[in-house]
């Protein structure tokens, strides 16, 4: 009598003859085979695409054969991980329309979970965070801790692409803790993705602290897998550094493993733009565009974008306005613009951040410029004649800007020494009774009090502080705070740290003179700010005017008087 792997073997030499037929009967043969033998098997055929045509289809079959929806499910999740493209979003939905039918919140989020890492793995962050969140709610009423802080990693990564990097750093710093006692890949993505979060906030000694932990961790727990991609990590800090040879040898020795032996075209491509940064400051431009080049080609083939790959048509556009080709500048700064309205759209999460940087109107008017170079190259006089005047109609509205906004300053300044009060916005109103939370009243109480001290011993002035942060220190759900905030307060959580930050700096600037003699940055950091863009606009907000003009008037006032 022949055993399994001969059986196996026999069918798969007829099936290149009878397929259906053969691959019928040996799908039949396989039912008496464990579901534990055919995932071992399906994920140990890789290489020999009929076999795993075989297993997948007999694990299928024993599933639906016996009713079994979990492993319907979980022989969904097979067929997803054997395909590619669409092809996973189909095998994906329907895995999510059986795990309904099963009526099972730990088995339906599981699904949502593993179709929202299709979706992140496919670049589209909008319908990846639809499905982890829901994900996140089903699973939040089981017992499972995986799948829990699975959900907290992937938003995390989420947030990590939204630019969000303190909010996913918080979460990862979970994940890192349960993960480190018992899934040797979730810890050391973790590690990972931290290392990512602090070079992206430019802290490089965290960065580096966690990819050289990663890599000793990673041979501890006889897992390497990871160890390319911490060494790109850190080849990344390096470029940063503008160590740019150590940077270019880190990095071109990793992308050759990427390359050759994972399915992974997004740091591969990212790979490949901070090659192109690290060769562009070393002042080696042919190459650098070489590697810019290969930026743009992964972005029309794949509509995949990341904010920091928008220097690559900077550069690209720089580059060929050097070498006066003004078509292949016009078209870089098209790739860039139609870039930024594509990450403007797939990210709701974007802050300000992205529009100051790399600010749309101002690629939009340099790319007009250049398409009116194309179109009269021969008409500079006429050109020239046309840039002045809008220089002049420019500089003209800017100082009639400048003027207007120095009177309504200088009117909100006499009310404010006057003893009228703030009259922003952000002036604090009366609860609504309508609008009260649906919490007790207890809790309520409980933080009512806690902000009272919060605020006599000045706990805003720290400059790490968040929801996230004050809810722990609360030891209160974010939620709640942040409702109750809004309701007692008038104002969002980070409206009310503002104000209160602005109105402390607001009376020292006021009573004593030595504060008017800082720079902003010290003023900032003085009130709590983590910058001075931030201190600036809280204070305008509040105040009704800039920093620098209610200064230079209290020093004003000081002289006169």
């Amino acid at each position: 009598m022949m055993n399994g792997s001969v059986v196996v073997f026999f069918f798969l030499v007829v099936y290149v003859g009878f397929p259906q037929e053969t691959m019928r009967l040996t799908a039949d043969t396989l039912q008496g085979e464990s579901y534990g033998f055919l995932y071992d098997r399906i994920r140990g055929s890789d290489s020999d695409s009929v076999a795993r045509t075989l297993y997948l289809r007999a694990y299928m079959t024993k599933a639906r054969t016996e009713n079994n929806w979990g492993r319907i499910v979980q022989a969904y999740k097979n067929y997803l991980h054997s395909s590619f493209g669409d092809a996973q979003l189909i095998y994906g939905d329907s895995m999510v329309q059986v795990a309904k039918r099963a009526e099972d919140p730990k088995l339906l989020g599981s699904a949502h979970l593993t179709l929202g890492g299709v979706y992140y793995n496919l670049k589209k962050y909008r319908e990846a965070l639809d499905h982890y969140l829901r994900a996140d709610e089903l699973i939040t009423g089981t017992d499972d801790l995986y799948l829990k802080y699975k959900v907290k990693f992937n938003i995390a990564l989420v947030k990590y692409n939204s630019e969000h990097y303190d909010e996913a750093i918080s979460l990862l710093t979970e994940c890192r803790d349960y993960f480190k006692t018992g899934n040797a890949r979730g810890y050391l993505n973790t590690l990972h993705l931290l290392g990512r979060c602090y070079n992206r906030m430019g802290n490089f000694g965290f960065s580096s602290e966690m990819n050289i932990l990663g890599i000793e961790e990673g041979r501890r727990l006889d897992n390497t897998s990871m160890e390319v991609y911490f060494i790109q990590s850190e080849g990344i800090n390096h470029c940063l550094k503008f160590n740019y040879a150590l940077a270019i040898q880190k990095l071109d020795s990793t992308l050759k493993v990427i390359r050759k032996e994972k399915n992974d075209f997004a740091n591969e491509v990212l790979g490949e733009f901070y090659l192109g940064k690290s060769h562009w400051g070393l002042g080696k431009r042919d190459e650098a565009v070489a590697y810019f080049k290969k930026v743009d080609s992964t972005f029309r083939a794949r509509n995949y974008i990341k904010h920091e790959f928008l220097e690559a048509y900077a550069c690209l556009s720089r580059y060929y306005a050097l070498e006066n080709n003004l078509e292949s500048q016009f078209l870089y700064l098209q790739r860039q613009l139609k870039a930024q309205e594509i990450l403007h759209i797939q990210d709701k999460y974007l802050d300000n951040k992205v529009n100051e940087e790399y600010d749309m109107r101002e690629v939009k008017r340099e790319k007009e410029r250049v398409e009116s170079l194309l179109r009269t190259r021969d008409r500079w006089e006429i050109l020239g004649g046309i840039l002045l005047i809008f220089l002049c109609l420019l500089i003209g509205w800017l100082l009639y800007r400048d003027h207007r906004n120095k009177k309504v300053y200088r009117k909100r300044f006499e009310a404010l020494m006057e003893g009228k009060g703030f009259q922003g916005h952000m002036v604090k109103r009366k609860p609504d009774p309508a609008q009260k939370p649906d919490i007790s009243q207890e809790v309520i109480h409980k933080v009512l009090k806690q902000l009272e001290g919060f605020e006599r011993k000045k706990g805003f002035l720290d400059n790490n502080l968040s929801l996230f942060k004050l809810a722990a220190i609360f030891e209160v759900n974010n939620r709640y705070l942040s409702r109750i905030i809004l309701y007692q307060k008038g104002k969002g959580v980070v409206d009310y740290l503002n104000d209160l930050r602005v109105d402390y700096i607001f009376d020292l600037l006021k009573k004593d003179r030595r504060y008017r003699n800082y720079s902003y940055q010290a003023l900032a950091k003085e009130a709590g700010f983590s910058g001075v863009k931030g201190f600036s606009n809280a204070f305008r907000s509040r105040v009704g005017m800039t920093p620098s003009f209610f200064i230079e008037e209290m020093k004003r006032k000081a002289h006169v008087e």
